[in-house]
């Protein structure tokens, strides 16, 4: 008797797996505007030097449920911005920062690649709802585990979609995190050490496209 109730909890279980991913719908929201709406900046505060990179080259992919309900299907989320188009204002300085420090023609991009969702809520329009980003950040070759805070908000094809490259809503990521650069062996020569912070602040404001 014990064996067969064992048995009928298993495929109840079974039959409920199947069902959710049955009935779960994906659908993909992009991160790749043509028009440089998107950007991304790093903030060095040192001593004696105040140093902020900026950049728009930045894509994304986020995918979800078509309910915009977070708990049905678990979001898959992933980002990467291009450090060798980071501009300081200074060539000589983006030629130091670029060569020197993040070493850009060996590591050109840092990415983020979610593997968890917290907390797992349900999008509405115009609410911006706080979630937190588990999972594996990769600067200089140096992958690490990461948590990082983000701030996301659902438009439904509202006045954001506006050119040709866009379809359907909007999700707007905005995000704010700092970069310990001894976490992913970025030297600082003694030399400079005054000029550049221990810790970079990571600024992101990104708008994710609904693609069908």
């Amino acid at each position: 008797m014990i064996t067969m109730f064992i048995r009928f909890l298993l495929s109840l279980f079974l039959v409920l797996v199947i069902s959710t991913v049955a009935f779960a719908k994906p659908i993909k929201f992009i991160v790749d505007d043509p028009s440089g709406r998107d950007h991304v900046s790093f903030t060095s505060d040192a001593p004696i030097e105040l140093i902020v990179g900026r950049t728009n080259k930045i894509n994304g992919e986020i995918t979800i449920d078509d309910s915009l309900d977070l708990k049905k299907l678990p979001p898959k989320v992933s980002f990467e911005v291009d450090l060798a188009s980071i501009d300081t204002g200074i060539p000589l300085r983006n030629e130091h920062m670029r060569d020197n420090f993040l070493e850009t023609k060996k590591y050109p991009k840092t990415a983020f690649v979610a593997t968890k969702i917290i907390p797992l809520s349900k999008l509405q329009d115009g609410k911006t709802i706080n979630l937190t980003g588990k999972g594996d950040f990769t600067v200089h070759g140096i992958t690490v585990q990461k948590d990082i805070p983000v701030q996301i908000t659902y438009y439904k094809e509202s006045d954001f979609t506006h050119n040709k490259f866009e379809h359907g809503d909007i999700i707007r990521v905005k995000s704010t995190f700092e970069i310990p650069l001894d976490e992913h062996k970025i030297k600082r020569p003694e030399v400079i050490m005054q000029k550049l912070a221990e810790k970079v602040i990571v600024t992101i404001d990104a708008y994710a496209n609904e693609r069908k």
